[in-house]
């Protein structure tokens, strides 16, 4: 399906968080735009830290030596039987309308339109109230990409506590 829209803000110069609040110190950034070329980054790169929508207050996702950026992996793969298939860079700006158009919504959101879904889980981001899980409670199954850049599928069901340690990483894999 075609990428939609974005209201992401726009880098600055210095590159920054969202916020401005944080100047990221590499000037190796990568945004490639298919799963293929975010195979090949990781693998070329001994040490890497993936971006979503910069929407952290602090250094988590600051790198001396190179960052990669998923803002063009914003596409919807499929969507059926009361689940969705997206790309790491799609944000709940992008991926709520689509949804809404077709009969369906999430149950929980992020307060902002611009939060990348990946960033969302890998951070469990909150929406409101105390009895909704947050967005990681809702996945149900990831592929993610290894140092070696080969691709791992991850499942609720299969995968247990491995995938318990994976949907809410803060950014440590």
């Amino acid at each position: 399906m075609a990428p939609l829209a974005c209201s992401a803000p726009e880098l600055s110069p210095k590159r920054t968080n969202w916020a401005g609040n944080t100047t990221y110190s590499t000037d190796r950034l990568f945004v490639p735009g298919h799963v293929e070329g975010l195979q090949d980054v990781v693998a070329s790169n001994r040490k890497i830290r993936a971006l979503g929508s910069r929407h952290c207050f602090n250094s988590l996702a600051d790198s001396t030596a190179a960052q990669v950026s998923l803002e063009r992996l914003n596409r919807v793969v499929a969507l059926g039987d009361g689940f969705v298939t997206v790309e790491a860079g799609i944000c709940y700006g992008e991926l709520c309308p689509f949804l809404h158009k077709q009969g369906y919504a999430l149950y929980n959101l992020a307060s902002l339109p611009y939060i990348s879904i990946a960033g969302a889980s890998a951070t469990a981001t909150h929406g409101s109230g105390r009895a909704n899980g947050n967005l990681a409670a809702a996945v149900t199954g990831l592929e993610m990409i290894r140092a070696d850049g080969s691709r791992v599928a991850l499942s609720r069901s299969n995968d247990g506590s491995e995938f318990a340690s994976v949907v809410v990483h803060l950014g440590s894999l």
